[in-house]
């Protein structure tokens, strides 16, 4: 069963330095301690990722798993199409608010193996509150 989370947060950087920030996975790993891979696999003609492969400690698994993403004026959006995670699905919507950028992060994942609902319910809240704090600071950095 998929465990979702959403929170927003409020960054001093326009969106299209945000959207860098997010497209750089190759710095995962150097950012986020369980992201022990982040690789492009492709990238558009922008030269932006649409697929990435993921090694992910997750302390009870390591999380591997393929996303795919989708570019909009207002953020991106991914969802993820192989791996030993049976679903994940996640964006970044952006509104510029003057010199602010307020940015909300939704991630959903269904791990396809069993974790008890305390742990998953937890482990959501951290990767939403992780993935924001490490966006603000870089891209206000």
């Amino acid at each position: 069963m998929a465990q979702t989370g959403s929170a927003s947060i409020d960054i001093n950087a326009s969106p299209s330095v945000i959207l860098e920030v997010v497209a750089d996975i190759e710095s995962y790993t150097t950012r986020m301690s369980a992201f022990q891979v982040a690789e492009v696999l492709e990238r558009d003609d922008e030269g932006r990722p649409v697929k990435a492969r993921f090694e992910v400690d997750a302390r009870i698994k390591v999380m591997e798993y393929t996303l795919v993403y989708e570019y909009s004026d207002d953020g991106v959006k991914w969802h993820s199409v192989e791996g030993n995670v049976k679903e994940i699905i996640g964006s970044y919507k952006m509104v510029p608010q003057g010199d602010v950028t307020k940015v909300t992060y939704d991630y959903s994942i269904d791990p396809g193996f069993s974790v008890p609902g305390f742990l998953l319910k937890q482990g959501v809240k951290m990767m939403t509150s992780t993935a924001l704090d490490d966006l603000k600071r870089t891209a206000e950095s």
